[in-house]
């Protein structure tokens, strides 16, 4: 393994590419937070579309970065319409506010996704950030609230999961 310093002039070797050490109790950037991820799918009826859950909730161990990182948090174009109508009730509207960092994602482009009293559906889908080192692969996840807990009463408490994934000492592949 070649070193930052060292006189090693293999230009094969990268920084810890060959470490094999366990770094299993070590706390890292994507075990800082945790959602809630809800399998859904889109069913078609005579009556219009609806999404009916498709499975049971997952808490997925993750880094989630909010509206603060983010540039544009609202709508995406200037030269949309803001008029209220029948057809498009206007204002101004969130656009990608979540960025969600994980090793291990169980959902696609349906999912709900339950943050911090909120519920968020993915805004297009979950993609496999694989380059880098095995440290730094991770699934890459977009999401747009849609339900604001605060404005219902009781607010929107965590859903019963089943399993947990994606935490520190947990596998860092990509299923």
């Amino acid at each position: 393994m070649a070193f930052l310093f060292d006189d090693d002039t293999n230009e094969r070797h990268y920084l810890y590419e060959d470490d094999q050490t366990h770094y299993g109790g070590q706390k890292q950037l994507f075990d800082t937070d945790y959602v809630v991820v809800i399998p859904r799918k889109h069913v078609q009826d005579a009556h219009g579309g609806q999404y009916v859950q498709t499975g049971d909730p997952v808490k997925v161990i993750c880094c989630v970065e909010g509206r603060a990182q983010q540039a544009g948090m609202f709508s995406i174009s200037g030269a949309e319409d803001k008029t209220p109508s029948s057809d498009n009730p206007g204002g101004l509207e969130e656009a990608t506010p979540l960025q969600i960092l994980a090793r291990e994602w169980p959902g696609d482009i349906y999912s709900r996704i339950w943050y911090k009293g909120d519920y968020y559906d993915a805004d297009g889908a979950p993609t496999w950030r694989g380059s880098g080192s095995r440290f730094s692969r991770h699934w890459e996840v977009r999401a747009r609230r849609v339900v604001i807990g605060d404005y219902l009463d009781g607010g929107i408490s965590e859903p019963e999961w089943v399993k947990e994934v994606g935490g520190v000492g947990k596998g860092h592949g990509s299923t």
